[in-house]
């Protein structure tokens, strides 16, 4: 009888806890069937070429709820096959891994696989960014599973300015609260349906509250939730505790698969940033604060300055704002050491965490230690290319984010250390410095429209009052150049980049610039490795200054990713040009049989039989042409060349 209730007791469980596990999966079922609901994955194929796999557009749904618009990142392709020849790197981290605001070739990535790609000629480099704006280190541990499917060689990571107001950090307006491991708990749950279906709910939710300044505010504006985190405060605490977490995971993981990590410090601006926010103690007197602040900065001189500045320090040393000024005054007397030392007071007091504390870079290296990863020490490679030593504005476009040398700089301190890994096998080519400096493939037109990119971001919150209204950037009291045009229209959506790019190359080739003409041929191929016009447009420019045997490579390359008749065409005339006559045959013969009716593949083709002798298959492409246009003054003056040749002796 015990027994006998015993199991009943059992089966009433199983039945109490199989309801609501079946309700879920039903539901789950039925919503799928609906066909609701996203799984965003990293990599999709490229439309127009299917051989290739890029970054998902729609991947940052995952850790933006409340955003109509996400960010992305840049457009990296790469094959989904990969061989034995191919060198393989991934780039993670956020806006200025990405490259923000040039994108392009303005990011570290994109000079960096340049440059590899010198070195290692004999294979085929990829560098594939999947950096994006206002993510952290929840988004480069989501990363990782489809990164390793990937067959990576190494890793490459910038990151750590995001901790706080990054998607689902501790600050941001996306968190989802202080423990970590229910954040990637939700991370890979997030493709059921089920979460989907309630996150969609909160969502809308959301977005009725925010909805009056969604349309003119920037995502910058829109992460930030907790406006005041002071230093080694509990919330600050929380965000050192989650990028510690985080990435001691992501380096375990990476190194369980074998895989090599090269992971950079980051940087600020010092020099010439103010605090976004100052902060006083509870126990400070914002009056008194603010009279001896103001008595500190109208001194008689700048050494009664510093000497007072210091005294405001010692009435409170969390305050930012004074010790910002302080390394002001430390640095218009030449004390750049100590104004340094000032200036990252400054930073790290700073209560709107944009920019890391020191504290983040010494997770980096305790960490990096720990894993066995690679340190890059960037920050380090910048303060000592900046004048005195602090990092400023000769290679910081605002608060954090590097301007084009500033970038070359990020992207030289990764080629030192992943050459010296030799990791693309024995060392070939050491490219150096300046010779990598000089080729940069940045144009123009992204010089531009970063800089509209980054003025709409100046001109919005915290850099202008909050609610200020967006500026505009657009003058239309001057006439534009070419660039500025493009740029322009690039930046109002009326052109694509493809377009913008291909045009600026187009003007440079009508003004005979066929170096720039070149970089910009070489920026749509690095762009669009498939398509064969920006081979062929590089192939172009490169003849025009004479460098024949470079553009037959390129040809050659347009021709092999899509046969020709105007590439076979142009290579059978540089053949001629080098005397290689038997090889222009074969191109000028092809181009005849794909486009048979162009007069001027048929006489090149009649010419390379006169060239090597041939009178008898000259004579007789030269009947067809008399057929085809009996007018055309230059088959007959190749005609008159071919009696004069056979009516001459030998």
């Amino acid at each position: 009888m015990f027994r006998g209730d015993g199991i009943r007791k059992c089966v009433f469980y199983v039945l109490m806890w199989s309801i609501p596990v079946l309700f879920f999966a039903f539901l789950e079922g039925g919503l799928r069937i609906a066909d609701f609901g996203e799984d965003y994955p990293l990599f999709v194929p490229v439309e127009a070429a299917p051989d290739y796999l890029v970054m998902n557009r729609e991947v940052a749904h995952r850790y933006f709820n409340q955003e109509v618009r996400v960010p992305t990142g840049l457009h990296d392709v790469f094959r989904t096959e990969r061989d034995s020849t191919t060198l393989r790197i991934f780039v993670q981290g956020g806006s200025s891994a990405a490259g923000y605001p040039y994108y392009y070739g303005g990011s570290f990535s994109r000079m960096l696989e340049q440059r590899l790609q010198q070195s290692w000629p004999a294979r085929r480099v990829e560098l594939v960014n999947v950096a994006m704006a206002a993510v952290n280190s929840y988004t480069i541990l989501d990363q990782i599973d489809e990164i390793l499917e990937q067959s990576p060689d190494a890793v490459l990571i910038y990151a750590g300015h995001n901790e706080f107001y990054g998607a689902l950090g501790v600050g941001s307006s996306q968190s989802l609260g202080r423990r970590r491991h229910i954040v990637n708990l939700y991370l890979r749950l997030q493709s059921w349906r089920i979460l989907q279906l309630f996150r969609s709910g909160l969502s809308r939710i959301a977005q009725i509250t925010v909805q009056h300044q969604s349309g003119s505010s920037t995502l910058m504006e829109r992460m930030v939730q907790r406006q005041e985190i002071a230093l080694h405060s509990d919330l600050y605490e929380a965000g050192m505790k989650q990028f510690r977490g985080n990435l001691r995971d992501i380096l375990r993981k990476y190194r369980e698969h074998g895989i090599p990590v090269f992971i950079g410090t980051v940087a600020s601006n010092e020099r010439m940033h103010a605090p976004f926010r100052n902060g006083l103690m509870p126990s400070t007197d914002p009056d008194q604060w603010e009279h001896a602040y103001a008595e500190a900065l109208h001194s008689e001189s700048l050494s009664l300055s510093t000497v007072r500045m210091r005294e405001v320090i010692a009435l409170d040393s969390m305050a930012a704002q004074s010790w910002f000024a302080l390394g002001m005054l430390l640095d218009m007397q030449g004390d750049y050491e100590q104004a340094r030392h000032s200036y990252i007071m400054a930073k790290d007091l700073d209560q709107l965490r944009f920019r890391a504390t020191e504290e983040i870079n010494q997770i980096i290296r305790e960490e990096a230690a720990n894993a066995g990863a690679l340190l890059v020490d960037t920050q380090g490679y910048l303060r000592e290319r900046a004048r005195e030593s602090i990092i400023g504005s000769d290679l910081m476009l605002e608060h954090l984010h590097p301007n084009l040398e500033g970038y070359f700089i990020i992207a030289d301190a990764f080629y030192d250390a992943v050459y010296e890994s030799r990791i693309g096998g024995p060392q070939v080519h050491y490219i150096s410095r300046q010779a990598a400096r000089s080729e940069v493939l940045f144009t123009q037109v992204d010089s531009i429209f970063g800089e509209l990119r980054l003025q709409k971001l100046l001109s919005s919150w915290p850099f202008q009052p909050l609610d200020a209204p967006l500026l505009s950037v657009l003058d239309t009291s001057r006439t534009f150049s070419v660039a500025e045009e493009l740029a322009h229209k690039l930046d109002q959506a009326e052109l694509t980049w493809f377009a913008a790019t291909d045009q600026l190359r187009t003007h440079y080739v009508e003004l005979d610039a066929y170096h720039l003409a070149l970089k910009a041929s070489l920026a749509l191929l690095q762009e669009y490795p498939y398509l064969p016009s920006p081979y062929a447009y590089a192939a172009d420019a490169l003849t025009a200054q004479g460098r024949l045997e470079e553009a037959v490579q390129y040809y050659s390359a347009a021709n092999d990713l899509e046969e020709s008749a105007m590439a076979h065409f142009r290579l059978g005339i540089l053949h001629q040009h080098r005397q290689e006559l038997e090889l222009a045959e074969e191109h000028l013969e092809r181009a005849v049989s794909l486009a048979p009716e162009v007069v001027e593949f048929r006489l090149q083709l009649a010419r390379n039989h006169v060239f090597r002798g041939n009178w008898t298959d000259a004579d007789k492409s030269i009947q067809v042409l008399l057929k085809l246009d009996p007018p055309h003054e230059s088959v007959l003056a190749l005609q008159r060349l071919l009696v004069s040749r056979t009516a001459s002796p030998n």
